[in-house]
């Protein structure tokens, strides 16, 4: 069931959009109800598309398994609160268990005659076989309703899903009842009278089906047109039927149904004469009804007809090869990169076999495979293939001891004494053997130090088998090198079952001045788990292996490596952290020393919703460090807003597991407070799910910028819109703020080059109104104001709302926005016709928000005039409960 679910999520809204795009205007209730064993229910009604799509999205796919279940209670409490003529989707993969309760039974016959809705049922499995009556109630109720049901595997979902489609897309009170039977296998011919005036007659399907005629009332045979072929049923079309007797003649293999209906209206809205329909809709007029319907590769009412995206999911084209490419009115498939056509196949092209067809730079080797090809620098260079330059550190340009560090364009030497992770854990001494941990340093690589009293070395002799707290110990076979040596290659050993250096592979030591030893280590060796670097207890503490925030000296009659006179603690309540108020977080650090000084062990602090936490370790100052984001909404993060700061507070607890003989855990809750002045950035973080966008800025040699764009509600710039989209009344003023964080706050001025709207979300969509055009306000439009521009780190600008003439509902603004240096030259723009004047960085960023709709633009336009005879449309998911919460 939870598969069957991942695939509804994803049609739900494409099933929806299609039925809307057919039908705008007009009333509809979509209803969800949720049945299981023992219970059913709740109810959920909504006229909004929106809210019945968030019903759905919100549930979560949680257990399963069970069988049977009470669908008929489920399917009792969908038909009493649907009005007339509701389509009923039943999704389940068990049988009904109430299949035998006689009184729920003749009840919901009786509620399908009263509502004359339609069930489907679409089932994914069953408890037991198909012949079973907890199964077959679902072919009577469905026979009753003139429904259907689906009897597929998940494979087959998405064939479903364009029968519904069909199904969904006819308005409610559109149909008639001509006929419906129940048929076993061989031939079998019924007939049925047309006496009213229909558009066109469907009929329905269910089982296989080997042949099927339609002769008319004078025996000519119709030719039908096929909207669904599957083996669990079929769906035939026939356009503008005569008065008469009509005849249907099929021969199945199986048990099969037959339903027939007669419609007034199919896929279409009525119109007064056919120069209402849209260009993309043919029109059709039969007994005194003009038809528009949109043509293939279309979606609308008729009156209004926009393209179809067959490309956006798999079942709406029929590409087995290659990419699907969407165009106007169709689509065709696409040999995807690295592949061309040849005979309807797609077949590799040797991108390899001349220069003119890779991007490989002329050091590298080009190496060709199926649908695309690789490039790799020859040895002694560093790149990606495309781009290959010497590697420096092949030539030993770093001096003795360093370690020479690349990247594109430029390398470093890096003293590994300066920068090295610590290790400060008892039980890696070759003493331990009874502490059996099983730990494993797999994921160790880097620069490491040893501390502690386990030893700050790693011993140069055999380690005994699962001793250092796991299963196979390792040990360095060789000696330590001395100040002179610098970095030195040594082989490591693992002892396991009898043999000292049963695996083994290579680290790198450095001995440094501290008197202290680093090794850069690389995982294990043969990456086997339950292996752990040894060290030799011998080595173990003294003052030069003391932290940064501790010191030599005696403490309850001992020397050791204790506290500095500052961070000195008598009890947990006297742990202070150290604050630091950012820009985008907030930052305690804890001295490790102090928690070291009260027993626990320092390793294995634990942080409670650690999922709310940035948490990371500095050795250089023995400290670790908990980091809380500042944005509204995250986790227990509580903002508070007087006006002119927002104030920060947010709560962590730390798990503490004491030392010793014993070992209990003790919390630490600490709160963290911090006060900003209120702007625009501040703005953005204490909203809950703010309209923005962000994008970096790189300038060379001054840092990493982010500029950001929003949406305010005032010309305070200090309330930003939330939510997916921004509504507003006409002759409301929009106000847009656009700034940039980071790098050196007084070297540039953010410049808004050119500031555009547009009715899509594609910035270069050939509709624009421009609101700035080179730095410089459009005078044509007066509602424009810009308040602030290429003066300080921040532009500010307001308009009056407004709609883009044709059929466009929304609105999206644009900035290209770059930095300017007011030392190199004047930043702010001359708006006489001349132009800006300054020293812009040359790069541009763009930046985009949206989308903007006029509040009273779905009420005043888009229905009002229409002609549309068929309003209700009712929708009603019932689905197993068991497998889901809200």
């Amino acid at each position: 069931m939870y598969d069957d679910f991942l695939q509804l999520k994803t049609v739900n809204s494409w099933l929806l959009d299609r039925v809307t795009a057919r039908f705008p205007c007009g009333v509809r209730q979509y209803t969800m109800v949720e049945y299981n064993d023992p219970t059913f229910g709740p109810v959920r009604i909504t006229e909004s598309k929106k809210q019945f799509a968030d019903f759905f999205n919100s549930l979560v796919a949680n257990g399963g398994g069970d069988c049977p279940e009470l669908a008929m209670h489920g399917l009792e409490l969908a038909l009493e609160n649907s009005p007339p003529n509701s389509f009923i989707l039943v999704l389940t993969d068990a049988s009904a268990l109430d299949y035998l309760n006689t009184t729920l039974i003749n009840h919901i016959y009786s509620l399908i005659d009263i509502t004359e809705a339609q069930v489907f049922f679409l089932i994914t499995g069953l408890c037991g076989r198909i012949y079973d009556a907890d199964f077959l109630i679902y072919r009577d109720i469905a026979a009753a309703s003139f429904g259907h049901v689906f009897q597929v595997p998940l494979s087959d979902l998405n064939k479903v899903f364009n029968y519904l489609d069909f199904t969904l897309s006819r308005p409610s009170n559109s149909s008639v009842r001509l006929f419906s039977g129940e048929y076993t296998a061989g031939y079998n011919s019924e007939s049925f009278a047309v006496e009213d005036n229909f558009t066109a007659i469907v009929i329905t399907t269910d089982g296989v089906i080997y042949s099927i005629q339609v002769l008319g009332p004078n025996s000519t045979e119709f030719q039908l047109k096929q909207i669904v072929s599957e083996l669990w049923g079929s769906m035939y079309l026939l356009k503008s039927p005569g008065h008469g007797i009509w005849t249907i003649v099929i021969y199945a293999g199986d048990r099969y149904s037959l339903r027939v209906e007669g419609f007034t209206a199919v896929n279409i809205s009525a119109a007064r004469g056919c120069s209402e329909c849209h260009p993309n809709a043919t029109c059709e007029e039969s007994f005194d009804y003009v038809e528009c319907t949109c043509k293939e590769g279309f979606i609308g009412d008729g009156s209004t007809c926009s393209d179809i995206d067959e490309c956006a999911y798999s079942w709406s084209n029929n590409c087995s090869y290659g990419i699907c490419r969407n165009t106007f009115g169709s689509f065709f498939c696409d040999c995807p990169s690295g592949y061309t056509n040849s005979a309807g196949t797609c077949v590799d092209i040797n991108e390899c076999a001349s220069p003119e067809l890779n991007r490989c730079h002329s050091s590298a080797s080009c190496i060709n495979y199926n649908g695309f090809y690789s490039c790799v620098c020859p040895y002694g260079y560093l790149g990606d293939g495309f781009h290959c330059e010497v590697n420096e550190c092949t030539y030993g340009v770093c001096g003795l001891g360093t370690e020479c560090i690349k990247s594109l364009g430029s390398y470093r030497c890096s003293d590994p004494c300066s920068n090295y992770t610590v290790l400060n854990e008892p039980w890696r001494s070759t003493s331990n053997m009874y502490d059996y941990r099983y730990n494993c340093d797999i994921y160790k690589n880097g620069w490491y130090r040893f501390i502690g009293s386990g030893g700050v070395r790693m011993p140069e002799s055999c380690s005994p088998e699962s001793g250092c707290g796991t299963l196979a110990s390792i040990w360095l076979s060789g000696t330590h090198p001395i100040l002179s040596d610098g970095i030195v290659t040594r082989t490591v050993c693992a002892s396991w079952v009898g043999y000292c250096c049963l695996w083994s592979s290579t680290v790198q030591i450095k001995a440094c001045p501290g008197g202290y030893h680093l090794y850069k280590l690389n995982g294990t060796p043969n990456n086997y788990c339950h292996l752990s670097y040894c060290t030799d207890p011998s080595t173990g503490n003294n003052s030069l292996t003391c932290e940064a925030d501790e010191e030599w000296k005696l403490r309850d009659g001992n020397y050791g490596c204790n506290c500095k006179d500052q961070y000195e603690v008598a009890n947990v309540a006297d742990i202070r952290p150290e604050l630091t108020c950012g820009v985008n977080d907030m930052k305690a650090a804890f001295h490790k020393c102090q928690l070291k000084s009260l027993n626990f062990n320092a390793s294995r602090v634990a942080l409670k919703d650690s999922s709310c936490f940035g948490f990371y370790d500095n050795p250089g100052t023995n400290t670790f460090t908990v980091m809380a984001s500042l944005q509204a909404g995250r986790c227990g993060l509580h903002i508070t807003n007087n006006r002119t700061h927002a104030i920060y507070e947010d709560t962590l607890n730390l798990v503490m597991e004491s030392t010793g003989l014993i070992t209990r855990e003790e919390e630490l809750a600490v709160t963290m407070s911090c006060a900003y002045p209120l702007d625009m950035m501040v703005s953005l973080n204490i909203a809950v799910n703010p309209i923005y966008s962000s994008t970096n800025i790189s300038v060379g040699g001054t840092g990493q910028f982010i500029a950001y764009m929003a949406l305010y509600k005032d010309s305070s710039y200090l309330t930003p819109y939330e939510g997916s989209e921004v509504a507003l009344p006409t002759k409301s003023t929009l106000y847009v703020g656009v700034f940039v964080q980071g790098g050196d706050p007084s070297q540039y001025v953010l410049v808004m080059k050119n500031c555009y709207a547009t009715p899509t979300g594609n910035p270069d969509d050939a509709v624009k109104y421009y609101i700035i055009k080179d730095s410089c306000p459009n005078k044509q439009d007066s509602t424009i104001s810009v308040l602030e521009n290429a003066v300080s780190r921040k532009g500010r600008l307001s308009l009056q709302v407004f709609k883009f003439v044709g059929n466009y509902n929304s609105v999206y603004m644009h900035c290209a926005v770059s930095l300017c240096d007011p030392t190199a030259g004047l930043c702010s723009p001359s708006c006489s016709g001349i132009g800006s004047r300054g020293a812009t960085v040359e790069a541009s960023y763009q930046l985009k928000v949206g989308p903007i709709v006029r509040g009273d633009f779905a009420t005043s336009s888009g229905c009002i005039g229409t002609h549309a005879p068929f309003a209700l449309f009712s929708f009603v998911l019932l689905l197993m409960s068991q497998v889901f919460f809200v």
